[in-house]
C-alpha cells in the first residue's frame, strides 16, 4: 500500500470489513459508542502498520476481536466494582428493555436470590416495583434511615459477591 492508491485501497478494506467487525463486536456485545471508538482504534493501527501486514482484513478482523477481548474483561471489572442503586435499576427494566450488558440482569437476580428473605423484599420492592424509599419503608415497616442502612448493607453483600465472582480475583 503506498500513494494516493494506497489511501484508496485502504478506504475500501475498511468499507468493506466494516459489517464483519460491527458483527464481531456485537458477538462480544461490546455497546455501540464503544464499539465505534474500538474500530477507529484498529484502523489507526492496521494504518500504521499497513506496509508489514501481509492481510490486512485478517489482521484487522484479529485485533478487533483482541480489543473486544480486553473490552469484555474490562467492563465485567467495572460491573463488578460499580454494584450501586442505579445498578440495581437495571432489574426494575422489563426483560424485554436493551440493557448495556445482558448478562448484568442475570447475574443481579442470581444473587438477589440469594439474599436474605428480607433483602429480597427491600429490592423487590425498591428496584422491581419501583417504589420510593419512603413507600419501600412504610410498606416493610422500617425507618427511612434504617432502610438506607440495609440498603447499603444490600449493596455491600451483591458488590462482595460480585467480586467473589470474577475469574481474575
Amino acid at each position: 500500500m503506498r500513494d494516493s492508491t494506497d489511501e484508496e485501497r485502504f478506504a475500501k478494506l475498511v468499507k468493506d470489513a466494516r459489517p464483519k467487525l460491527k458483527t464481531l463486536l456485537a458477538s462480544y456485545l461490546v455497546a455501540p459508542e464503544d464499539g465505534e471508538d474500538l474500530l477507529q482504534e484498529a484502523f489507526l493501527a492496521l494504518w500504521s502498520k499497513r506496509l508489514q501486514v501481509g492481510n490486512p482484513e485478517a489482521w484487522l478482523l484479529s485485533a478487533v476481536r483482541m480489543e473486544c477481548l480486553r473490552y469484555r474483561r474490562r467492563k465485567g471489572r467495572q460491573r463488578h466494582v460499580a454494584v450501586d442503586e442505579s445498578m440495581l435499576e437495571v432489574l426494575a427494566r422489563p426483560d424485554d428493555s436493551p440493557t448495556p450488558d445482558i448478562g448484568l440482569r442475570q447475574d443481579l437476580q442470581t444473587l438477589v436470590g440469594h439474599l436474605p428473605a428480607r433483602h429480597r423484599a427491600l429490592i423487590h420492592l425498591r428496584y422491581d416495583l419501583g417504589l420510593t424509599p419512603e413507600e419501600t419503608a412504610r410498606h416493610l415497616g422500617y425507618q427511612l434511615s434504617s432502610l438506607k442502612k440495609t440498603t447499603t448493607r444490600c449493596l455491600q453483600v451483591l458488590r462482595s459477591r460480585l467480586l467473589a465472582r470474577r475469574p481474575d480475583h
